[in-house]
């Protein structure tokens, strides 16, 4: 284990999330069906606000839809123009925040956005630099973040936490897992960006169901890419 898995591990279980992974390989785990089922069964009847509070946080679209018995999801657009879900972390997954159980706590959707992106903040406030992961792939410098703490995608909708751990200058982002964001130059070809998303959403089946991200004069855009 190097230095950079370390310290994720640490942030995991910092963060509650000492359970079993399955390894993706490239440095990326994801946690067993078997932790996730232990975590459901964990969960208390109560989902009461001030108990869940601390705990929910933004996340993005994913590809597949969600379970039927999962409900509908609420959510938001936010900045830069992504409709974004709400999710309580119970470790190695997310329960998904839906209208139903919105309407059972004493806050508006105001309110669920202020407290999941401070949340957000307080989760990667230990991510720095040196956690990323450089590497080439097909001859272009990529770097890969994944925080331990289930919310490196996230980091999109705090381009100020962005710029902190990525750096200021001009570059391209993909999130296609939870857990996962890749930064390369911004100038990278947008069909290998393309081919890129694809290929690491479909290891995941949580994978999301976004384009790519483009930070540019301290603030970040949404960039539709063409498929196939």
């Amino acid at each position: 284990m190097n230095d950079t898995e370390k310290r994720r591990a640490r942030r995991r279980r910092k963060a509650g999330k000492s359970y079993t992974t399955l390894d993706l390989g490239g440095g990326m785990e994801q946690a067993s069906p078997d932790a996730v089922l232990r975590a459901m069964g964990e969960l208390p009847q109560d989902l009461d606000w001030e108990t869940m509070a601390p705990n929910v946080i933004p996340i993005l679209p994913r590809r597949r839809p969600m379970p039927p018995m999962a409900g509908e999801p609420f959510r938001v657009t936010l900045p830069p123009g992504i409709p974004t879900g709400f999710g309580i972390d119970i470790g190695p997954a997310f329960l998904v925040v839906g209208a139903s159980l919105l309407a059972t706590w004493p806050i508006g959707p105001v309110d669920l956005v202020a407290t999941a992106l401070e949340n957000l903040r307080m989760r990667v406030r230990g991510v720095r630099p040196r956690d990323l992961v450089g590497q080439t792939l097909d001859g272009v410098p990529v770097r890969v973040l994944q925080s331990g703490v289930g919310c490196a995608s996230a980091l999109v909708l705090v381009p100020d936490e962005l710029r902190r751990i990525f750096g200021e200058e001009p570059q391209c982002f993909i999130a296609p897992m939870r857990d996962v964001l890749i930064s390369m130059p911004a100038d990278a070809d947008r069909a290998f960006v393309a081919w890129i998303n694809e290929e690491f959403s479909e290891m995941d089946p949580n994978g999301l169901a976004l384009d790519a991200f483009v930070l540019e004069d301290g603030a970040v855009r949404y960039e539709a890419l063409r498929r196939g």
